[in-house]
This record gives structure tokens, sequence and C-alpha cells, in this order.
């Protein structure tokens, strides 16, 4: 039976349209799948960074904190029971570290005996137990790894190892690697090696929560998401989400691809293929590693291509219906994406923040109020904040040393007199903090470096201008937070171009700040305060910003019931009004 002229048409225009659906939809899929992995390599890459810098920061403040006790041991080197106090401060004043002792030469303190080993281990419930453990170690510690250090002469970090059951007693072994240093007399000769021992598993957790927020960010409804692990130059696995995996080797060709600086390779693990980004932490010799399978990093890619499947049969429904029954007009496809816009304008979120030098004074004008609250681990610390009003703007700061002490105090305050100094010139946040970070990175031999954020905030109009030097996102009261670009921590690379952001904030709106203190806060069982807590926190309370700050201190004062504060707590409430 022959076709009607229409029919025929109706084929033809159907079968042309069909193969320029299909080069279209090819010529898509490709060059989508190849912008995700794009897209998702600076993404991971940017977070492996950020976590890097945290755990680096973590190990430097173990390795200061060791070596500075080197100092105090060598000074009271002629008297043993010292020795003592020594372990039992290191222990206590470090979060990380739940062992120290000292391993002298054989025979060094005769009155003491031929073996004298003092120690300060904490157990699980917090509570150090000081006492020498020479009788257990000798057989172990006194061997060719013993002599090997003391003729290198040097500080490092060792192969992780599992506790000894006999040293744990009744409490389950730790999963150990251990910060070293060598101890000289007055001489200058080494006569024994301090060991400072972390808890692998510590490490752990703190890293898994890092990785817990990408996953809810980017993998949601995944059944395989991206996770982190550590391995040393030796393949061993430190740090992995399987405790199970911890002290197991990596595959060697796996391995060999990660020897590298930094890098990206595709390989299969545990049966899924896979991308892995990698860096290295050079003082250390351990390897970062974010595990993301390619079924992640494609999915938008596949649902995409699903999508323009559905759009194409639909297409050709409508081409045929047209064509057969000479229908006019079609659904403009604008409507649609107009929609679709609206949608996405309407998120936006208020912000508002300030800063006092002088907490205990709150400002009150007519556009604002403010309180802050910054409590130091020590009796001094390395948290900061500022602010001045100019030109009917309000300039302000937060920020977070690397470090504690002394020495976090004189960058905190190098960087507040660098703040006031551009601040009273320059009104775009993205120049001030290029110019500090210029200025910081700046022979900055020591590699400190300053988490920052900073914002101009105009009285009249609610408009906030702000910049942000990988500080933590403030929250809003409903538990939300600020959006910020990813940047750089100020000091860590100069030429480094940071962002200006802007939204406006309106009537009523409050800002809360905050440092790594409140959230990373522990109890005695070393578990955190957490962002949870905090969104919790926000929820319940009134929106005034004393309220606010005081509701907050009360709640992480409870959670860590007496447990000694192990870092700088900074807050800060600011409402527009």
């Amino acid at each position: 039976m022959k076709k009607s002229l229409s029919a025929r048409l109706t084929y033809r225009i159907m079968a042309v349209v069909l193969a320029m659906m299909m080069v279209i939809a090819g010529v898509v899929y490709v060059t989508v799948r190849e912008y995700m992995r794009d897209e998702a390599k600076e993404r991971y890459r940017g977070i492996l960074l950020e976590n890097q810098q945290e755990l680096r920061r973590w190990l430097t403040e173990i390795t200061v904190a060791t070596q500075n006790n080197v100092h105090d041991i060598e000074r009271d080197i002629d008297h043993p029971d010292l020795m003592f106090d020594h372990m039992h401060r290191l222990v206590a004043n470090n979060r990380f570290i739940v062992c120290s002792a000292i391993l002298f030469k054989p025979d060094y303190y005769p009155a003491k005996g031929r073996v004298f080993i003092p120690c300060a281990r904490k157990d699980s419930t917090g509570h150090i137990h000081v006492r020498r453990i020479d009788s257990t170690y000798q057989s172990t510690f006194y061997g060719q790894w013993f002599q090997q250090q003391l003729e290198k002469d040097q500080s490092g970090w060792t192969a992780p190892y599992m506790e000894s059951q006999h040293f744990a007693g009744d409490q389950q072994p730790r999963r150990l690697t251990t910060c070293i240093a060598p101890i000289h007399d007055r001489d200058g000769r080494p006569v024994g090696i301090l060991g400072a021992d972390v808890s692998l598993d510590v490490l752990r957790s703190r890293l898994m929560e890092d990785i817990k927020e990408m996953n809810d960010q980017y993998e949601v409804g995944h059944h395989n998401q991206s996770y982190f692990f550590v391995i040393d130059r030796q393949g061993t696995f430190i740090i992995h989400p399987d405790s199970q995996r911890v002290m197991t080797h990596i595959d060697k060709n796996m391995g060999k691809m990660m020897l590298k600086h930094r890098g990206t390779c595709v390989t299969e693990v545990d049966g899924i293929t896979s991308r892995l980004y990698y860096r290295t932490l050079k003082d250390v010799n351990w390897i970062m590693v974010i595990v993301t399978p390619e079924d992640v990093i494609l999915s938008n890619a596949r649902q995409l291509n699903y999508v323009i499947l559905l759009t194409m049969i639909l297409g050709l429904v409508a081409i045929y219906l047209i064509c057969r029954h000479q229908i006019k007009g079609i659904a403009d496809p604008v409507a649609a994406q107009k929609a679709a816009m609206e949608r996405e304008l309407l998120i936006a979120h208020d912000i508002q923040m300030s800063m006092l030098p002088d907490a205990q004074q709150p400002l009150a004008t007519e556009h604002l109020t403010l309180h802050a609250m910054l409590t130091p681990a020590r009796d001094v610390g390395g948290d900061l904040y500022d602010y001045f009003i100019r030109d009917g703007q309000l300039f302000f700061c937060i920020g977070d040393v690397s470090g504690k002490g002394v020495p976090a105090a004189l960058v905190m305050t190098t960087v507040c007199r660098i703040f006031r100094l551009l601040a009273e010139h320059e009104s775009d946040p993205a120049h001030i903090v290029s110019r500090m970070n210029d200025m910081m990175a700046r022979d900055n031999e020591l590699s400190v470096f300053v988490t920052f954020f900073v914002g101009v905030l105009n009285l009249s109009t609610g408009q906030l201008n702000y910049s942000n030097a990988g500080h933590k996102a403030p929250f809003m009261p409903d538990g939300t937070t600020l959006p910020v670009h990813r940047n750089l921590a100020v000091g860590v690379m100069s030429g480094w171009q940071y962002t200006t952001q802007q939204t406006t904030l309106a009537p009523g709106t409050t800002l809360f700040l905050y440092t790594d203190g409140l959230d990373e806060a522990e109890d005695s069982r070393h578990q955190m305060f957490g962002k949870p807590r905090i969104k919790e926190v926000l929820v319940q309370s009134p929106q005034s910003t004393d309220a606010i700050i005081e509701n907050m201190t009360n709640a992480v004062a409870r959670f860590v019931d007496g447990n000694e504060q192990s870092d700088d707590l900074t807050m800060l409430a600011i409402r527009y009004q």
C-alpha cells in the first residue's frame, strides 16, 4: 500500500532529525563527560589540598611539641626524676599524643639501674599514667633500631605499628606511629631517643568527618562513594576508612604510580574503576589519596544522556504529529527554562558579620549589634578578630593562625596590624586578602599560614562583600552556611588570586562565625563537638547575638565536661537591623 505524501515527508524529516539528534547527543555526551572529569579533578584536588594542609598542621603541631620538649629535657638532663614531669606534660598538652617515653642509653643514670625509660601513657578515659617501662621494653627497644637512631641523630617518624597487648594492659591495643627526636647531653652527644606516640585511629576519625561532609555534599545517593586513605613510601596504609586495612600494604603497582609529589591516575580499586588524586606530605613522606569511583564522576553525564534520549523520542513523536496533523504551534521551551532560572535565583543567603577588639563591650548602633568571645587554649593563642567602621561600612575579620602559644600569637599580632593598615585604605576584601597573602608568604620559611575571613558590610544598604581564605564558612541561625569559594589559607602561596563574593543582608539577619576550637572541642572520649551540634544550638537559640554566644558557650562547656581545652576558641555573632 502506497504511503501518502504527508507520511513519506514525515518519515524523511524524522530520519534527518533522528540522525542530527544522534550526532548532537554523542557530541554533547562526550563534551559533558570530559567537563565532568575536569570539574571533578579541580574539586577533589582542592579538597585534597585542604585536607593535606589540615593533616600537615596536625603533624606539625605534634613535631613542634616534641621538639619543644627536647629543649626542656636537655636542660634538665642531669635530673632523671624530672623526666616524668616532661613526659606527663607532653601528653597532657597535646590532643593527638597518647603516649611519650624517653629511651636513655644503658647505664646513663647508674643510680637508676642499667635501663631507665620514663613513660606517660593516656588511657581510653583520658587519664594519664606515669611510670617506668624499662623492665618491659628493654629487650625490644635496645636493639639495632635504637643504635641506628642514635647514629643518625635526626628527628623523624616511624612506620605504623600495633601497640603491644602487654603495654595496653586490659585495654584494646592501639595502632600507632611515633614522632622521634634525639636527646643530647651537655656535650652535644646523643644519649637517648624521645618518642611521642600518635593514635592512627584519632587521625582517621578527624579525616573521616571531612570525607563524610564531602560525600553528603557531592555524592548523595551513590552506593560507592569517595574516600581518603594515607600510605607511607613503603605502601603501608596509615589511615583508611576500613580500620582492618591499617598497617596492611597497598597494591605494588598502585603504590608506584603515587611516588610523585602530586598527580592523578585511573586504576581499579576493590574491583571498581576509580580515579585517584594524591599529594605527598614531604615532612613525613606520607601520601594522601582521594579515591573517587568513575561512576560518581560520570553520573551526571549519564543522566544527561538519558534526558537526551528521552527528549529525542518525545521530539520525534512531536514531529510526527505536527507533520501528520499540520499543527502550526508548538510549545515554547523558553517558559520551562525561565522557571528553572527563577528557582535558582530564589537560592540566596543573607549574612552579617563584625568583630570587636574588646569582647566584653558589645557593639550596638542603629544598624547592627555585635557580640564576640575569644578563649585561647593557653595564655596567648593564634585566633584573631578585628573590626572598625569607615565611611558607613563595617570592616571585620576572623582568623586562625597555624599552631598555638607564643609563636602563633606573634603571627596573630602581625596579621591584625596588616589587616588594619590595609583596610584603612582598601575596600575590596579580595584585594585586602591578596596583599596580606603576598606579605605573609614572603620569606615564610616556617610555613606558617592563617585561615582568614574578611567582610565589608555597608550599614545603609546591607550589602556585604567578603572573601574567604581557607576559613570555616559562617553559619546562619537556621543551620545553613554562607556559600564561600575554596581559597588557600593566607601565607601558603604567594600570588594566589582571591575572589570577592557578594550578597545583601535583610534587616534582622544574624551571622555566626567561629574557629575550629568550637567544632573540634573534645570530650574525655576524644569525640568532637562537631557541626551538627552547632546547628542544633543555633536553631534553638533566640536571635539576639548575646543569647547565641551564651548558649553556644554553655553547650560546648557541657559537652567537654571539664576536659582540657586543646585549641583556641573564637565566636562572633553579628545582627544587622
